[in-house]
């Protein structure tokens, strides 16, 4: 099943990969917005790594992170969507995104989220979904909770606290 393009009203949603570069090697080396994100601050080399990892997933899973634009400008506002997770106890996937810091806010997180999960649902076979947030990451907290996420339980995950949510394929 190939990855269609989501629209929103504000938004355009494309699977991420290593043609968005430069632009989310820019999002990752910025301290501000990777304060928040597991593993902080990424070099290039780590951006084009990651971004590999992710087309192999949209391959072999048919599902991954998107590059969130504006519709007006095709510029990069952040990415989001699901990636797997393979080394921590009862957490098989984690559900995120990272937005630039000019986008905070604005309720970006909110209405991308809303469109990944929507699209979501036909790709991904699990029943559940889940997603890790640092503990004091009040914004993302809120998201999550918009999007239907139910907390957990907070736990040490790689020395910092984070809050593990989780949202239950629709009935």
């Amino acid at each position: 099943m190939a990855a269609p393009t989501l629209l929103t009203d504000r938004l355009v949603l494309m699977p991420l990969g290593p043609a968005d570069l430069d632009e989310v090697a820019a999002l990752y080396a910025d301290a501000a917005v990777m304060r928040h994100v597991d593993g902080g601050v990424r070099t290039r080399p780590e951006t084009a790594d990651a971004l590999g990892a992710n087309e192999r997933s949209w391959k072999t899973q048919g599902w991954g992170l998107w590059a969130i634009r504006d519709t007006a400008t095709g510029g990069l506002v952040g990415e989001g969507g699901l990636q797997t997770v393979t080394d921590l106890v009862g957490v098989d996937t984690d559900f995120g995104y990272t937005l630039g810091r000019r986008h905070w806010g604005k309720g970006l997180a909110t209405e991308a989220g809303t469109a990944i999960l929507d699209d979501l649902w036909s790709r991904y076979g699990g029943d559940t979904i889940q997603a890790m947030v640092h503990d004091d990451h009040r914004a993302s907290i809120r998201v999550l909770e918009k999007l239907g996420f139910t907390e957990l339980d907070t736990r040490t995950v790689r020395g910092e606290r984070q809050r593990l949510y989780s949202l239950d394929r629709p009935a």
